[in-house]
């Protein structure tokens, strides 16, 4: 699979050759594409790199590119498989995710139903409380405002969103996450042209050190940091969410009438989560030179001060707490889907959203170790589950690339069967 995805031919091919779509529809490939970045950025991508800094050295940055190009890979398949496999519902629109291709590919219906239980679980622990904790933190560090304050003001917005059901949640993220990428990808570039003349240098030293075994546990852990912080140790799933299986449930909806162009998306939001923003962090933190002392959020946030001045602290404590809204209420369509998989109706809907906000208000004010074991356990059944469905289907997304490649004449690639 990798042969096609890496061709640059490819995914330029694919990408200019849209289909006629509003690109402002809520289900829009943009707008999916959106959708499941709110699920993957977070604080971890501020403050994640950080700590894997910390924990494995300027080496760490290294593992992190090698893991997200490998992730590329299995996002790829994840969402060539959710619109393969994908039904439509009950209003005509497209919804689908890991279950359905667990469910229909695999012939494993009780796998299907374990792995959205998990998911709804996750959702209230690794996709709230976790996120919510450090954003609060972050938040306190940059602009000293209550972590009471913050969790009201977290409970009020996705209450609100979740109620407001999919549609919502998906216009939400459209407005939301493009111009807050730009912004912060601004930021970090103003902070490396101040430290423009050390580039050259932190980028030998980052190579330098990346194969002790110091710097390949600090990848990682910075890899596997950005859906949620622990407050100064970086913890959790991979920072793109490639096989875990929730990204899906956003690429699924997609109004879109080729699995393999979505599959593109998928790609597009590996790069945009952990090539982009989290080397970007990752040289802000380096070039910065500021002690790295403190949580990870501290450290982050002091390497921006650093360069731009104290100031700056406002603007990021607003964009932490933006990026972890963001991925709380990604989280929350995830587990809304696993809901509806599950067969529930909108009472449950409603429920589900009450409780979710209520674990993201939680979150800002409670031990985030209090939940991390159940948190680890339940990704873990999960990832077990997916990427297990991914690889025994392989062979499908194989023939729908080779099938693709060939109606548009793109290269097939040699020694490859449909």
């Amino acid at each position: 699979i990798g042969r096609y995805i890496f061709s640059p031919r490819f995914i330029v091919h694919s990408l200019f050759d849209t289909e006629k779509r509003d690109k402002n529809s809520t289900r829009s490939p943009f707008s999916s594409l959106c959708l499941a970045l709110a699920g993957t950025l977070g604080v971890g991508n501020i403050s994640g790199v950080a700590a894997a800094i910390v924990a494995g050295g300027p080496g760490a940055v290294f593992w992190i590119w090698v893991s997200a190009i490998v992730s590329a890979v299995l996002k790829f398949s994840e969402t060539v498989l959710a619109i393969h496999f994908r039904e439509r519902n009950g209003d005509g629109n497209f919804s689908g995710g890991a279950h359905l291709y667990i469910k229909k590919g695999l012939n494993a219906p009780a796998a299907a139903v374990i792995f959205c239980v998990s998911c709804i679980f996750t959702s209230f622990t690794m996709g709230s409380i976790t996120q919510t904790k450090a954003a609060a933190d972050g938040v306190f560090t940059a602009l000293n405002i209550s972590p009471v304050i913050c969790g009201i003001v977290f409970f009020i917005i996705v209450l609100c969103l979740s109620f407001g059901g999919s549609d919502k949640i998906s216009g939400f993220t459209l407005k939301l996450i493009p111009p807050l990428c730009l912004a912060y990808v601004i930021l970090c570039l103003s902070v490396i042209l101040v430290f423009r003349d050390n580039i050259a240098y932190v980028t030998s030293v980052i190579f330098s050190e990346a194969f002790t075994p110091r710097a390949g546990i600090g990848g990682v852990i910075g890899f596997l940091s950005s859906p949620a912080m622990r407050y100064g140790i970086t913890r959790g799933i991979m920072s793109n969410e490639a096989g875990c299986g929730t990204a899906p449930f956003a690429h699924a909806r997609a109004d879109t009438d080729s699995a393999v162009r979505q599959g593109v998306y998928g790609i597009i939001e590996v790069l945009c989560d952990t090539l982009l923003l989290c080397t970007l962090t990752a040289y802000v933190v380096l070039l910065s030179d500021s002690a790295l002392k403190g949580g990870a959020t501290e450290i982050a946030i002091n390497s921006f001060a650093c360069a731009l001045g104290e100031p700056v602290k406002v603007f990021l404590g607003i964009s932490i707490f933006l990026f972890a809204l963001g991925s709380v209420t990604g989280w929350s369509f995830y587990g809304q889907e696993a809901v509806k998989a599950l067969g529930f109706g909108k009472g449950w809907l409603k429920a589900y959203g009450v409780l979710f906000s209520f674990f993201a208000a939680i979150g800002c004010v409670v031990p985030e170790n209090t939940v991390w074991e159940l948190a680890d356990l339940l990704v873990s059944v999960m990832a077990v589950i997916n990427i297990t469905a991914v690889l025994m289907l392989s062979g499908t997304v194989i023939r729908l690339t080779v099938d693709y490649c060939g109606k548009k004449g793109l290269p097939k690639g040699k020694n490859v069967q449909p």
